[in-house]
Parts: C-alpha cells; structure tokens; sequence
C-alpha cells in the first residue's frame, strides 16, 4: 500500500469485507467507497491465501469490466493508487503484479488480470481463465450470464495437489440499476442462498458512507446538474421503477412484511378458499383465513392451454389430497364469467366444478377495480403487528414475484400508464386468481359459501367474525 496511505473502511463496507460468502454484490452512490473497497478486497484475499509448499501465496484475479479503457481509467487508476509500492503493471499482458513479502516468512504474489468484454476473443479468454477469485466491477453493466460465468472460473487456481483447501469467489460494485435490469430480480426479488447483498445509504442519508474524503457540496453540485431519474440512482442509491410499467401493488406489498419467514400450514377446522380464474391458461391460489383472522396464501397452481376439467384433475385436486391439506374442507371462488353456458353444451364452468366435486360460487364481479382493491384491503390489514396477509415463501414463489413486479401496468407511447394491469403470463393469471379469492372472503358471501358447501351456519360463538372478515 502507499506509504502515507490509511483504510479505514466504513460500516457497510465493513461487513462486505468481513463476509465469505461466494459471491458478494454491492450497491451504493457514486463516490462512496465502492471501488477502493474492491481493490482492498484482493489485498485482504491475496494476503490470506494458503502458502504452497514453497512458502508462497499464489493467487490469480480477474477484474471485469465491458472495456479496457473503462477498466484503465477507473478500476487500475484506483489499484495503482493504493497498491503502487507493491505492483507493477505489465501493459502488455494488461496485467497488475502484486509481489511483497509477510512477516511470517511467506511471500504474496497474486496476479490481477483486466479482462475487457469487447470482443469476442475477450469474452472467450475470459471464459477458458483458471482464477482464484475475480471482482466484476459496475456489474449492473454486464450481463448476468457473464457474471455467472465468471465465478465458474473461480477455484481453479492454484491446483488443488498444491493448496488443498483455499476460499474462492466473486465479488463486485455498482450504482443503483432500475427494475428492468436482470440485477433487480437477482438481488431483490429471488436472492440466490450462496449471495451476499450490501447496500449502502444514499448520499443524503443518516450514515452515508465515504463523504468525509469528498468536497463539501459533491452531491448537491452533482444534484444541481442532473435529472431527478439520475439522482436517484447515483445520488441516493434508489433503484428507479421500471421503465416499461410500474407493479400493481408496488405501494401495498412488502416482500419482508407480506412473505412469512417460515413455511405457513394450513389450520384444520378452517375452510380453504381457492381463488380460479379460468379460460385456456387457468390459475388457481389456496388461502385460508386462520384463528388470528390473517389471509394465509398457501399455495399456488397455473397451466398453459388447458380446459378448467383437465386443470382441476391434474393440478388442483392433487394439491387438496395432498398430507399437507388433508381433511381441510373449501371451497372455490372464481371469475363470474364461467356461469355463462357452452355453446357447444349445456354446462357452464360452475357447473363443472360442481360435477368434480367442489363447492364453487361466482364472485361478484369481474371489474378489475374492486378485484385490485379486494387484494389492497387485506395487504393493509395487521394482526398484532403482523401482516393481515401472509404469503408463504416455498409454495407461492410466482406469485410473490407477481406482487413484487411481474404483474404490472404497461406505459403507454404517449407515458400515460394503461388502466388495466399487462397480462404476462403466469404472474397476471396468479394474480387474478388471488383476486377471486380475496373477494371470496367477503362477510355477506358467508351464507352462499355455506349453502354451496352444504353445511348450515354455525352458530356465530363457535366462529370467530376475523375468520369471515
């Protein structure tokens, strides 16, 4: 490191250094100490690496990024200026040599290779690479199969016969990116468990990190000057909403609030409403409203091109005989255009449902309004500080993903959002079938859901009103 050099890394870059994790994302404003982090990352690797036989410390790095003089002029500037007493930089290998010795009697030699991905012979050479560890760096510009790429190269050097047993991995920076781009589903949305995911605070927040090495009016400088679709990625670390629409319920559902952190099971005793919206791509969602008078979504099916009879046999009778739904009794709410009869037969969807054995009742309407409101009253409701709607993780992913951006209202030429949510299969399908539901557990539907199941009210103290409300 430079002589009159000190790095004192802030809290959230703290924890990504002291996280082993495989692959390791971080997000934060420009300016806020992203990259120097980056290069201390691979002093901090290459220093703990396992000696050989020889007593030396030989790891081999990557460093990504889509051109060489981006990767010049931003990356190398930055390890030259804090690695410059200990690297030389071999222009014609495009490749920056750490050499230094430990107290210990070891010696460090780690090679660190800038690898642009400009040409197809880069991406190629990039892809045939034995590395130790590699960093990708403003990963949000590269496409994820590349990254996903590259940490296949990672822990192929040195052999195994010489170091046995040594940590690999990938690591990288960027500023915000916008809910179109693959990162926003990666990271936030369906998280792999080998991840880890450092965000930092933006520029103007309690706990900004790295403004004590910036001038004094950086950003406001910076946020004079730009857009407000700017500032908000560069400035205060927001990812922006997508370009091509905006989530249906992007204010109402909350992924940490909504989706339990433990598998939900159904509670005996308690009907189970399921949710069907029908036509050639039907979809059903199970739910019950438990003792607490919370909206359990349990589980959820969909099919392509298929007829309500076949949909019924081969996907949702399977999952009410499944252990986990034995004994429990329900019921099927569905989109009211099925009560209209075949032209062909004299049997309406309702009827059908009714042949295969199910309780089944129209909802009250098909307008999208009230369906969308339906959904919004239960994700606003809390139960002693829980949510009044709860998703199960393992048994709805595509519906929580509906929820959390698939299903969306598209932007019109003119900018003006459409009326109706897109219907982008399954997430639309799933989520039409969750509005049935919902609209389903409404209190004056109590009498015809019992009638359709054949079962006379029960007096009103053996049934808690939260459980048809």
């Amino acid at each position: 490191m430079s002589d009159n050099k000190t790095y004192n890394a802030p809290p959230v870059l703290a924890q990504f250094h002291r996280d082993s994790s495989p692959i390791r994302m971080v997000r934060g404003p420009v300016g806020s100490g992203k990259s120097v982090a980056m290069v201390m990352e691979i002093l901090i690797r290459a220093k703990n690496h396992p000696p050989d036989s020889e007593g030396v410390r030989r790891s081999r790095c990557a460093c990504v990024r889509n051109t060489l003089s981006q990767l010049k002029n931003t990356a190398l500037i930055t390890m030259q200026e804090w690695l410059r007493p200990i690297s030389t930089y071999k222009v014609s290998d495009a490749t920056l040599k750490l050499r230094f010795p430990l107290p210990d009697g070891t010696r460090v030699e780690c090679d660190v290779l800038m690898l642009p991905l400009d040409t197809p012979e880069n991406v190629q050479r990039l892809l045939s690479l034995e590395l130790t560890f590699a960093w990708c760096s403003e990963f949000r510009e590269l496409p994820l199969e590349i990254v996903q790429a590259v940490y296949s190269r990672c822990g192929r050097y040195p052999s195994r016969a010489n170091v046995p047993d040594y940590w690999y991995g990938l690591w990288g920076e960027t500023n915000s990116f916008s809910e179109d781009s693959d990162y926003y589903e990666f990271l936030e949305l369906d998280r792999p468990a080998n991840v880890a995911y450092f965000v930092q605070p933006g520029a103007f927040e309690t706990g900004a990190e790295n403004r004590e090495n910036l001038p004094s009016r950086y950003y406001e400088e910076m946020a004079e000057s730009n857009t407000k679709e700017w500032c908000e990625q560069y400035i205060h670390n927001q990812i922006t909403p997508s370009l091509s629409g905006q989530a249906v319920f992007r204010s109402s559902f909350s992924t940490d609030f909504h989706v339990s952190k433990h598998p939900l099971n159904p509670i005996p005793g308690y009907p189970a409403i399921i949710g069907m919206d029908f036509a050639r791509h039907p979809a059903a969602i199970i739910g019950q409203i438990d003792n607490k008078g919370r909206l359990l979504i349990l589980a959820e099916t969909d099919a392509e091109n298929c007829g309500v009879e076949k949909f019924v046999e081969e996907y949702v009778k399977p999952l009410l005989y499944s252990p986990r739904f034995a004994g429990i009794p329900s019921y099927v709410v569905g989109d009211p255009s099925g009560i209209s009869r075949s032209q062909i037969g004299e049997e309406s969807v309702f009827d059908a449902l009714r042949r295969l054995g199910f309780a089944a009742i129209p909802a009250q309407t098909n307008a999208i309004d009230p369906r969308l409101r339906a959904v919004e009253q239960w994700l606003l409701k809390s139960r002693q500080g829980e949510a009044g709607m709860l998703f199960d993780a393992e048994n709805c992913p595509m519906l929580i993903q509906a929820m959390q951006s698939k299903y969306r209202f598209r932007i019109k030429k003119t900018g003006e959002m459409e009326d109706r949510p897109d219907k982008a299969r399954p997430w639309a399908d799933l989520a039409d079938a969750l509005q049935y539901l919902c609209l389903g557990t409404a209190s004056n539907l109590r009498g015809r859901v019992m009638s359709a199941m054949g079962q006379k009210q029960r007096p009103a103290e053996t049934v808690s009103a939260a459980g048809w409300t």
